[in-house]
This record gives structure tokens, C-alpha cells and sequence, in this order.
């Protein structure tokens, strides 16, 4: 792979689409019975999305002396040893920003919060899809390759997107940032991974983090605000 050049994937839904299981886990919905509302509202929204072929992101290797975010003691722990840095973005579609709205609009609350987990879950399968490709190219190269990281969790700072999104440069992923460093589409992912010789993906430390919003902490731990039964 070479320097300074973005790598841009597509994916159609079927291809990253969420399991029930794991929407279930993020909904603490424990009924399985497809007559179930909770689960009738699910079937109809994988349906609504089953033409999404709007999800698309990628990364541009970056020397990693050359690239200078301020992203926390913490996540630069783990970045330590690293040669390159992979700065990526992802997006699942505007798909997700419409249904939300028009659910919300509609007072269909609880349609607009699976569609929002479903969102959440698509977009991170296909980071995931994308960073098992980095991995691949960068072991052939005998490099390893760290987790991904993201501003507002572990410790980096939301505001840190505006360096992240400078650094990545002009790219062809439709991502952009609000004033307050949202992104739009709302489900969409941006963040770092490290790359060296003496690299290596490590456990999350999700025992010391403070984000109770994090996906990874309520997939690997099963917690949720919000119970339905």
C-alpha cells in the first residue's frame, strides 16, 4: 500500500448488516417471538434498508512523525512504536439520518432508536470489514497493526476531529463535521490505527473507561440505559 493515498471501500447492506443478536443485546430485549413489536419494528427497518448501497469509507496511510493530533495520553500509549498511522472514516448513508428524523417526526420513538442502533452496528461491520483488509495487506509487509481509536472515547476529545478530518486531507467518503465536530451522516465512524513492526491489537480497556455511550463496552459487557422486554 502506498503512502498518502486514500483506500476507499463500498458495501452493500447484506454484505454488513447487524445480526438480531446483537441488536437484541444493545435493546436488552430479551423476547425472541418474531410477533413481538420490538422485533416486527426490526424486520421492517432491515427490509427499509436492504437497498442501502450508500456505505463506503476507507483510510490514507500517514508517516506517523508527520501526522500531530492531540489525542490523550492514553490512546498515545497505545500508539507508541508506531511507523504509520491509518486515518479513517466511514459512513453508512444518509439513510439512517432520514429515518430518524422521520420516525422522530412521526412519534414512532422506538423505531427511530432501533434504527439508530441498527445504524450504529452497520457502520462499525464495516469499519470492521476495512480494518481486517488493513491488517491483511499490512501483515503481508510483516507490520502490525493497533485497534481502532476515535475521538470522544478513550480520552480524545470530540473537538480532536477537526485535526483528524484536516489530516486526512480532501477524500471521496461524503463525511463532513458540524460546528460542534458532529459528523453527518449522523452514523458514520473516523479515528486512528497504528501501524509498526512491534504492533499489536490489544483488549479494549473498557474497565477504565468513562464513556457509558461506547458500543464496544455494551457489545463486550451487554449493558444498556435502556431495557425492553
Amino acid at each position: 500500500m502506498q503512502i498518502d493515498t486514500f483506500y476507499n471501500f463500498h458495501f452493500a447492506f447484506e454484505e454488513v448488516k447487524p445480526g438480531f443478536k446483537d441488536i437484541h443485546i444493545l435493546l436488552k430485549s430479551e423476547n425472541s417471538d418474531a410477533s413481538y413489536p420490538v422485533n416486527k419494528a426490526m424486520g421492517e427497518i432491515m427490509f427499509l434498508l436492504e437497498n442501502n448501497n450508500d456505505i463506503n469509507g476507507g483510510f490514507i496511510l500517514r508517516k506517523a512523525d508527520e501526522v500531530h493530533l492531540e489525542i490523550g495520553s492514553q490512546i498515545d500509549a497505545y500508539m507508541k512504536g508506531a511507523e504509520y498511522l491509518a486515518l479513517f472514516t466511514c459512513t453508512a448513508g444518509a439513510i439512517f439520518t432520514d429515518l430518524s428524523g422521520r420516525y422522530n417526526q412521526a412519534g414512532d420513538y422506538l423505531e427511530a432508536y432501533i434504527a439508530d442502533i441498527i445504524g450504529s452496528l452497520t457502520v462499525e461491520n464495516a469499519m470492521d470489514n476495512i480494518q481486517a483488509k488493513l491488517e491483511e495487506e499490512m501483515k503481508a509487509e510483516g507490520l502490525g497493526i493497533t485497534n481502532r481509536y476515535s475521538p470522544g472515547y478513550c480520552n480524545w476529545p470530540v473537538s480532536g476531529q477537526r485535526e483528524l478530518f484536516g489530516a486526512m486531507g480532501n477524500i471521496p467518503v461524503k463525511v463532513s463535521l458540524t460546528e460542534s465536530c458532529l459528523m453527518l451522516p449522523i452514523k458514520s465512524v473516523s479515528g486512528i490505527i497504528g501501524i509498526g513492526r512491534n504492533l499489536k491489537k490489544r483488549a479494549y480497556a473498557c474497565q477504565i473507561c468513562k464513556n457509558k455511550d461506547c458500543i464496544y463496552r455494551k457489545l463486550l459487557h451487554g449493558t444498556s440505559d435502556t431495557h425492553i422486554r
